[in-house]
């Protein structure tokens, strides 16, 4: 009964605590979320979705999640693993169409598993965005990954590669998604979109997309802003609350490049949607008692993949360890730390002003996500760790108020 008592109390002074940050770091507006075992505790809401409509962030805006992607998108992907019809250390040349091989190391395969722990040595060089501005233009008949990391190929250029041998060295590379997308696809046989709806989305009661085209709800779709000049500016989805050029994708054929549905950063989602792949990772992929993907296939995910040894990789202030997609932290001072005394893991998202964090802690089953749609004040480096002042805010209000009470449940 106390308990019961205490609750509505926490979940004021968590609402308190997000509507300070928005106020204090001038976001345009931003949602936070709560999980604890099987069950969303909080979400909580502050700010605008669409600052030209004057339209506020609620339980249904949906945010282009940017990096987050990446972990949903190989959750589904496990669920191929679970029926054997690939393996992680294949050669992702048999399934392409094409032989994939750093040029620098033509006898060293790129296998599935490098490309999903980032060492597969392929870096985004400086064909990658003309290629992914093709791909976006064309999305009925994209240009062929051949074409980007291939010597010859019409976007090729040699910083495409690293000089590193693949599966040695870690540098976090969207291209590697692209790539996964289209294995989901060379495998399963069915279009990236419809795959991702049929085995995550559907099951999970997801309405996300992984395109603007595919938002049932496009009224509820944040706009992405950054400060320029002083003033805030729309960077993407600003629709207005309709699609007036939806792209159409009906000549695409599956399997060529499935880059067109921006598998590595496009998810549009809400936070408590979102919540749902948390504790279908919380409960070791099972979700309202039906098994969605294999203990297995979520353990590997968890498990590492890659860990920094000193020389072994890029970004190690918060880059130090990697499972599948999943960012594993190692609580190292100054660094990747968010708790010192949880064993963290999740992603991150950065992308057209858009900030995201999905972070979990599978020992005691509780996490938290965060998104905001634009950022207007300048971020400072965060008081303890190598993430920003703005995300440490977050960390300290979801300590306060949420993580520690999921805890001593």
């Amino acid at each position: 009964m106390l308990m019961l008592s205490i609750l509505p109390a926490l979940k004021g002074q968590m609402q308190e605590a997000v509507n300070k940050i928005q106020s204090d770091c001038q976001l345009m507006g931003i949602s936070v979320v709560t999980v604890c075992g099987d069950r969303v505790t909080g979400s909580f809401h502050s700010g605008l979705r669409d600052y030209e409509r004057n339209l506020p962030v609620n339980d249904s805006t949906k945010y282009r999640i940017a990096s987050i992607s990446k972990l949903v998108m190989t959750t589904a992907l496990m669920t191929l693993y679970d029926k054997s019809l690939f393996k992680l250390d294949d050669d992702v040349s048999s399934y392409l169409g094409f032989t994939l091989r750093n040029p620098n190391h033509p006898d060293r395969p790129v296998t599935v598993r490098m490309l999903l722990s980032h060492t597969s040595s392929i870096n985004e060089g400086r064909g990658y965005d003309a290629f992914l501005m093709d791909t976006y233009n064309n999305v009925s008949d994209p240009p062929d990954f051949s074409q980007l990391l291939t010597p010859g190929g019409k976007y090729y250029t040699e910083d495409m590669w690293r000089k590193e041998y693949p599966g040695e060295y870690f540098t976090y590379c969207n291209a590697n998604f692209g790539l996964a997308g289209t294995l989901i696809e060379k495998i399963s046989g069915q279009r990236f979109d419809e795959f991702m709806k049929e085995t995550i989305f559907l099951p999970l009661g997801i309405t996300g997309s992984y395109t603007a085209e595919g938002v049932p709800d496009i009224n509820n779709l944040a706009v992405i802003y950054r400060n320029e000049d002083g003033k805030w500016m729309p960077q993407t989805d600003n629709f207005g609350g309709m699609l007036a050029s939806p792209r159409d994708f009906s000549g695409y054929k599956t399997g060529t490049n499935a880059a067109v549905f921006s598998p590595q950063g496009g998810l549009r989602i809400s936070a408590s949607e979102l919540a749902k792949i948390m504790v279908l990772h919380l409960n070791k992929g099972t979700y309202n008692g039906k098994r969605i993907v294999s203990k297995k296939s979520i353990k590997l995910m968890h498990s590492p993949q890659w860990k920094y040894d000193g020389t072994n990789g890029d970004d190690v202030g918060q880059s130090r360890c990697w499972g599948l997609s999943v960012h594993i932290l190692t609580n190292t001072p100054s660094g990747d730390i968010i708790f010192s005394d949880a064993r963290m893991m999740g992603h991150t998202g950065d992308a057209y002003g858009l900030k995201s964090g999905f972070w979990f802690d599978p020992d005691n089953k509780s996490g938290f996500i965060y998104m905001t749609n634009g950022i207007f004040k300048q971020l400072t480096p965060g008081s303890y760790s190598a993430f920003d002042n703005f995300e440490e805010a977050v960390y300290s209000a979801v300590r306060e108020y949420s993580f520690l009470k999921c805890k001593k449940d």
